[in-house]
């Protein structure tokens, strides 16, 4: 072990903030933090939100909550105009920051994780489209002629935040790279989806707009070959890229997709670089502030006037900002919002439906509710469980060492856990039937709630995870 160069005499920690400040963020502001931090959160609030709504749709208070999202309001300069309801401002508007971030991953998994090589990402690639062919067949073969054959994609998605929320909440019992497997499924799940509703989810397209929204995407990719890393230009290119696409009739989320994989993946420093600035930085404050003429219990007036400590940070969060990608600035920064605000408010907006025992009656009988159900609930099982399987037995690709077919197939129960993405194409798939709509609706929560049921008792009871010994 290399001897360091500080002295020998270690820093004693004070904490110089108010008993109030401290108590508060002791009592407060900590839990609320890992609150937020922990996996389980979004699944809770996009429950919440779910339920919220239901309960809305089917109490005194459903004209209130079905005129909500119809309230109008838009941008206006001189002659342009751009005008939605509070429901495709929504759809439309902030669903792109969930697909912007939804690209980030894809573009950093590809770069450096699990699906960064072809051995590793074959197995889960495989899964993935099994996942979403198996599914998409069961559902049209159910519907095969019918009104509703259109809505075949609607259970090919898997929602990541619902499933891992499931693996959270086993604790120690689900094994780690069961986790990372999901993840990296779910993200090849989400690339199919996006695929299916940029060509099979648009009924008329605009080439002129498509054309100048292909004009920006030039620019953003620009942007990253010269370096630029700043967000300002990134922002104004990605705002005019989303409009454009949203006025030539391809779905406007496909934006977030194209402007995330533009963001740069590359930092401008190697990160030695810092840990070398930063082990003689903190040397000279931690020399500064030893001197026997200062006080290691420094009050604020004097931390506040040492001005030499002030420079000595501000160079040192100069250069940490520059060992930093702007792929994961932006990621860490949306993610939370999206999962804890956005993902639940799609869900406030669009899943309030009103269920009557007429309803339920319908549902029992239509086409459309039983596709999603079997597809979600039979379709996902059977497509990644076989193709996992065949992949990793003719050598095709490989899953880590510590996994087991049977946790596999928990992890594929819990992949029919479909509702963001699903609820999202129903939208568009049965946009000109309330009726349809309500089916799917109905199909996608009743399918998501047995999913998560099964799939938890399954990796809880059938294959709990023991650790290296098992």
């Amino acid at each position: 072990m290399t001897q360091s160069n500080a002295p020998k005499t270690e820093p004693q920690p004070s904490d110089i903030r108010p008993p109030l400040e401290r108590s508060f963020s002791r009592y407060v502001k900590q839990p609320f933090n890992e609150f937020v931090a922990n996996q389980t959160t979004g699944a809770i609030i996009l429950l919440a939100s779910t339920f919220v709504a239901l309960w809305l749709a089917n109490s005194d208070y459903a004209s209130v909550y079905r005129q909500l999202e119809k309230v109008t309001f838009g941008l206006f300069v001189d002659d342009f105009r751009l005008e939605m309801d509070l429901h495709d401002w929504v759809n439309d508007g902030l669903m792109v920051l969930f697909f912007f971030t939804l690209g980030l991953e894809v573009k950093r998994e590809f770069i450096a994780g699990e699906l960064s090589s072809i051995k590793n990402s074959a197995a889960v690639i495989l899964a993935a489209i099994g996942g979403m062919v198996s599914p998409a067949l069961i559902y049209y073969a159910i519907n095969f002629g019918g009104d509703g054959s259109t809505g075949w994609g609607v259970p090919m998605a898997t929602d990541t935040a619902f499933a891992l929320g499931a693996m959270a909440l086993l604790g120690s019992k689900v094994n780690p790279s069961l986790k990372v497997f999901l993840v990296a499924l779910a993200i090849v799940d989400d690339i199919g989806a996006v695929l299916v509703i940029a060509l099979f989810y648009t009924d008329q397209i605009d080439w002129n707009a498509l054309s100048i929204a292909a004009g920006f995407f030039a620019g953003l990719l620009a942007l990253n070959r010269l370096g630029i890393r700043g967000p300002f230009w990134y922002v104004v290119l990605a705002l005019g890229l989303w409009y454009y696409i949203l006025q030539s009739g391809v779905h406007a989320t496909i934006a977030g997709v194209l402007a995330a994989l533009a963001i740069p993946a590359r930092p401008k420093v190697h990160p030695s670089h810092l840990a070398h600035s930063m082990k003689s930085k903190a040397a000279a404050i931690y020399q500064h502030l030893s001197d026997p003429q200062q006080s290691s219990e420094q009050q604020p007036k004097e931390v506040l006037s040492d001005e030499q400590k002030d420079l000595a940070l501000e160079e040192i969060q100069r250069q940490a900002q520059l060992t930093r990608t702007p792929l994961r600035i932006w990621e860490n920064m949306l993610n939370t919002p999206v999962s804890l605000l956005i993902v639940p408010i799609f869900a406030f907006l669009n899943a309030g439906t009103e269920i009557t025992p007429q309803a339920l009656d319908d549902m029992l009988h239509a086409p459309i509710a039983w596709g999603i159900v079997f597809g979600l609930l039979v379709g996902k099982p059977i497509g990644i469980f076989s193709l996992t399987w065949l992949s990793v037995k003719t050598g095709m690709g490989e899953i880590n060492s510590s996994l087991n077919f049977k946790e596999i197939f928990g992890l594929s129960l819990l992949a029919g856990m479909g509702f963001t993405m699903s609820m999202f194409i129903a939208l568009l798939s049965f946009d000109g039937s309330q009726q349809q709509l309500l089916d799917a609706k109905l199909g996608i929560m009743g399918a998501t709630l047995i999913a998560g049921v099964l799939g938890y008792l399954w990796l809880r009871f059938v294959t709990p995870y023991r650790g290296e010994s098992a």
